[in-house]
């Protein structure tokens, strides 16, 4: 019987995996492709996403989980449902806007981040990182501790040495090695 972490990864694979040669977010090229919002938006995916989050999460002492939109707001959703599932009321869920909105009540971060809040950065597939650290220092300016920064695909193309380089606790649920090895097996 596959884990969790096993069909995600399958899910991955048949619904996300591009090969071909692509333009990133970050600016750079490769020879392949993530889509995760193929795997975000399916309900098996979203349950999946939810429950890998939650392991990474779990014993981290945090009590709230965001990250930039859009790419972090189907995470943090199926996150705070695996949170509720699992009886972690605690935990609130939250984004932060690229700009604070130009109506209503004008925030840049949108969902309940507590004073003193202790939180974790999320994103789908990181490259370089950069994007992430717009949410962290969004966070970071409202007063959070940011304990760690989860991403469920790190395409290890730079990200990782600068959260550390930065202080940041990283983790990810899959690397690029995992995902190709997958698909080459």
């Amino acid at each position: 019987m596959p884990t969790n972490r096993e069909k995600l990864l399958s899910l991955i694979q048949n619904r996300a995996f591009i090969r071909g040669e692509v333009k990133l977010s970050s600016g750079q090229k490769s020879d392949f492709y993530v889509d995760g919002k193929m795997i975000e938006m399916h309900p098996m995916g979203a349950y999946l996403i939810g429950e890998a989050l939650f392991e990474q999460i779990e014993g981290m002492g945090v009590n709230a989980v965001g990250g930039l939109a859009i790419g972090a707001v189907p995470l943090v959703a199926s996150l705070a449902v695996s949170c509720h599932l699992h009886g972690r009321e605690d935990i609130e869920g939250f984004f932060v806007r690229e700009e604070a909105k130009a109506h209503g009540t004008m925030k840049t971060i949108e969902g309940k981040l507590p004073p003193h809040a202790r939180v974790v950065i999320v994103d789908d597939v990181v490259t370089s990182g950069k994007s992430v650290l717009k949410a962290v220092e969004a966070v970071e300016e409202q007063g959070a501790t940011v304990v760690a920064i989860v991403a469920v695909v790190d395409r290890e193309a730079g990200a990782k040495e600068l959260f550390v380089a930065k202080g940041y606790r990283y983790e990810s649920v899959f690397t690029k090695q995992d995902v190709l090895g997958y698909v080459n097996a």
